[in-house]
């Protein structure tokens, strides 16, 4: 999608997230995920969430999360490696669908503090069809000025201990942990919510 063709709140969202770097694109990680937004005609933005499937060896198994994943050896550069995970995840094509706003704060998905993940803020220029891979039960919109009024203390169960956490309650489902904190970071960036 040519610059051109963002809308004037998300040249302004890029300004924004250049002009208070929160981390470089040259930084090393392990994994990437995708804020995925879309404008619609009433100016509001919404991003994809996506619902894990329930796979034993997936440490993140049936959680609510951002398009993303690992990158492997075989990606030519981190760019790359989120351009797969989210075709494969949700069958979009960033580069013909969106263009990059900015990243956010590399950080850790909870007690893995080994693991560097970095989020990807992306403008779409409409809301795409979305086709889940085999890694995602769903795949679901959310209004980012609903989501403030969705915080609560949810419980989780992770490995068989349940524990209370901040979260945000959409539509019954918890959005807990490093896709809270990453969806955080973003209401606080100027011009995200109106």
């Amino acid at each position: 999608m040519p610059t051109t063709a963002l809308s004037q709140r998300f040249m302004r969202l890029r300004e924004n997230l250049s002009s208070n770097p929160r981390s470089s694109t040259g930084e090393r990680v392990d994994a990437v995920v995708a804020i995925l937004l879309y404008q619609d005609s009433a100016d509001e933005l919404s991003t994809l969430l996506i619902h894990r499937m329930e796979r034993s060896r997936d440490p993140w198994s049936g959680q609510i999360g951002l398009p993303g994943g690992r990158i492997e050896k075989f990606d030519g550069s981190t760019q790359e490696a989120l351009e797969r995970e989210v075709r494969e995840e949700v069958g979009l094509e960033l580069s013909k669908e969106g263009e990059q706003l900015g990243v956010l704060s590399v950080g850790h998905p909870g007690r893995r503090v080994e693991m560097r993940v970095q989020p990807w803020v992306y403008g779409l220029q409409r809301r795409p069809s979305v086709t889940t891979g085999p890694e995602v039960q769903q795949a679901f919109w959310v209004s980012l000025s609903e989501l403030p009024s969705l915080r609560e203390i949810s419980e989780v169960e992770i490995r068989g201990t349940r524990m209370s956490v901040e979260a945000f309650l959409v539509d019954g489902r918890v959005v807990w942990g490093f896709t809270y904190r990453v969806l955080n970071e973003l209401l606080a960036v100027p011009g995200v919510i109106t």
